[in-house]
């Protein structure tokens, strides 16, 4: 496997679109906590580096040994039209997990024990979203588990590690006694702005899911389309740019976010012009770049409105 194969392979393209609810998670923390720690997040985006591309590496290798229709299994996988060997394959996404779960230890260790249920949970799910018989891929939980892992915990997590000294969600024992602290007053304005990534991943996996759908059916996945159909699956996808827009307003209201987050309504005429065009079709190669867009504006731009918000402040 050449250098080229083996990004294709891990679908390098799709990573700077992982990485933004994870950059909104570290604005925030300087926002919100006045708070950053520069080891743990270098170490957190290096595993969130390898994480991202085991799971794409992963995806693809599964799907190949999974794959019901012979077309798609003897041409569209990239594991086969690029004669990439399975074992090789295989030792990659190993490789990849393996540098994972060095830097999560590392990272726990610098922080607090609170993180692992979150992590391991994400680290869980990246495993068997398509893996063993019963993968989360072949039913309809693809959407919350990407909004989740991939949206709302890549944000809390980046927010976490930045400010867990924080105490506001931690473990600490007294002998054998385990206290485990839950501030809602500190995870209230953490969940409020990390609803804004959750839906919009959600509705990645949910446009990528609609139009996977016939080939979806051949390969024996039943994704939440299959279900919903695809006129109520729209419905839903536009319900999901709604609540959004909601989470902004009272994070405006309750001062969670600096009043530099109203520049994020400038990106709904482009926001709305792309939805427009995968409602109207939705085809792959032709639409589903759309949704892909609307996440970076949407995620981008909260990114960007924090970063001013900072930056305002540091000047007065």
């Amino acid at each position: 496997m050449n250098f080229k194969t083996f990004l294709n392979f891990t679908r390098i393209q799709t990573l700077p679109v992982a990485l933004l609810s994870p950059l909104a998670g570290m604005m925030f923390s300087l926002w919100y906590f006045r708070s950053f720690h520069l080891i743990q997040t270098i170490l957190f985006v290096i595993g969130l580096i390898a994480i991202n591309l085991f799971v794409s590496a992963w995806n693809n290798l599964m799907d190949y040994y999974k794959a019901k229709d012979p077309e798609y299994k003897a041409r569209e996988n990239i594991i086969s039209n690029r004669n990439i060997p399975p074992k090789l394959a295989l030792m990659t996404c190993l490789f990849l997990l393996f540098i994972d779960i060095i830097v999560g230890i590392i990272v726990l260790f610098l922080t607090n024990l609170a993180i692992l249920p979150v992590g391991g949970l994400c680290f869980l799910v990246a495993i068997f979203y398509t893996f063993g018989p019963f993968a989360f891929s072949r039913f309809p939980l693809g959407e919350i588990l990407a909004g989740l892992c991939e949206g709302f915990f890549g944000f809390f997590l980046a927010v976490y590690i930045n400010s867990y000294d924080q105490n506001y969600f931690s473990i600490h024992f007294e002998g054998l006694k385990m206290n485990w602290i839950w501030d809602f007053s500190a995870l209230f304005p953490i969940v409020l702005v990390g609803l804004i990534c959750f839906f919009q991943n959600f509705n990645v996996m949910l446009s990528d899911n609609i139009c996977d759908l016939e080939q979806d059916i051949k390969n024996e996945r039943f994704t939440l389309p299959y279900y919903l159909g695809i006129p109520f699956s729209l419905i839903v996808y536009r319900v999901m740019y709604l609540i959004p827009l909601v989470c902004l307003f009272l994070s405006l209201y309750f001062k969670t976010l600096p009043l530099s987050s109203l520049l994020m309504l400038f990106i709904l005429p482009l926001l709305f012009s792309n939805m427009k065009h995968f409602l109207a079709k939705q085809v792959k190669s032709e639409t589903f770049h759309y949704q892909i867009d609307n996440l970076i504006l949407y995620n981008g731009s909260l990114a960007a409105s924090l970063l001013l918000g900072i930056l305002i402040r540091g000047f007065h």
